[in-house]
């Protein structure tokens, strides 16, 4: 086990965490911007107006919710007037406001593909309360998210499936960080490639109830902690998996991903190559299906000690 690193923005040059391969928590980084201990329910009402927006919906605090069986609930969504979904998360019973999760997988802030930006226009006045950290390269910005919670979510183990480095501003309210490095994906079990889920950048290992089967090897894993506060930033390396468990009664972030001057190569980088590859395959064909677990299984086993 092993606490994340802390330190302030001003000890940091321009560049400094593109060469960087562990976490770090830049106390305070974000605490200028207009958004922080803005965003409250009535100003994000006032802010972004009478829109509809679609939001995780689970049966537990956990998104997704990979203690259900069956796709459909295991990724249920539901749509609701954002004023409706902001009180559903901050008032009421705790487990209930749990239950409800918004992210950028619904509607993002600004993706960057092939030198075109896109912006969601409804969401762009969020953007106008913030401010791109100097810190991420401007040139290879890939995508800006915003995501909006109670107390008690928990977002499921996973790492990033895009090879971007990531850095998660707290706007508002706080949360308990997990990070496991790269070299731990086999002691964390992703789901295997033709297994039926195709979530494969999430684990299996439910980090709150470990599964008999799986909790030895989750303890055998080396896990970094942080907590975030209101108006840090994580700097979460590309390929790093991580959970986060919201201890705000609003919790609002906003994640910078960008890709790294020179592509970060680890086991994740290379299993994930696997899985982008498998992705012209024909995964409905029981023979092919087959073969990618085998494959994705075999490579796993050759990654642990």
């Amino acid at each position: 086990m092993a606490d994340v690193e802390r330190c302030a923005a001003d000890t940091l040059a321009d560049g400094d965490l593109d060469g960087r391969d562990t976490p770090l928590v830049i106390a305070r980084g974000a605490e200028s911007w207009p958004a922080v201990g803005r965003w409250t329910v009535d100003h994000l009402c006032e802010l972004l107006g009478p829109i509809e927006i679609a939001f995780k919906s689970s049966t537990s605090n956990a998104h997704p919710d990979f203690r259900q069986q069956g796709l459909g609930r295991m990724f249920a969504r539901g749509r609701a007037p954002l004023r409706e979904f902001l009180r559903s998360i901050t008032e009421g019973d705790e487990a209930e406001r749990a239950r409800r999760l918004f992210t950028g997988d619904e509607r993002y802030l600004l993706r960057r593909r092939a030198g075109q930006t896109s912006i969601d226009p409804e969401l762009a006045p969020l953007s106008r309360e913030l401010e791109t950290p100097r810190l991420v390269p401007e040139a290879r910005l890939h995508t800006v998210w915003a995501w909006l919670s109670g107390r008690g979510v928990r977002t499921w183990l996973h790492y990033d499936n895009n090879g971007c480095h990531n850095l998660n501003a707290q706007i508002m309210g706080s949360k308990r960080c997990t990070l496991y490095p790269p070299q731990d994906l086999s002691k964390l079990h992703p789901f295997l490639l033709g297994a039926g889920n195709p979530a494969y950048n999430c684990c299996r290992v439910d980090v709150e109830r470990p599964q008999p089967e799986l909790a030895a090897d989750l303890a055998a894993a080396s896990p970094w902690h942080a907590e975030l506060g209101q108006g840090d930033l994580l700097f979460i390396p590309a390929w790093w998996l991580h959970t986060f468990f919201h201890t705000g009664e609003l919790n609002a972030n906003v994640n910078f991903w960008w890709k790294p001057e020179r592509p970060t190569w680890n086991v994740v980088a290379a299993r994930q190559a696997l899985v982008d590859a498998a992705a012209s395959l024909d995964a409905s064909d029981a023979g092919v299906s087959s073969l990618l677990g085998a494959l994705d299984a075999a490579a796993l086993r050759r990654t642990e000690p």
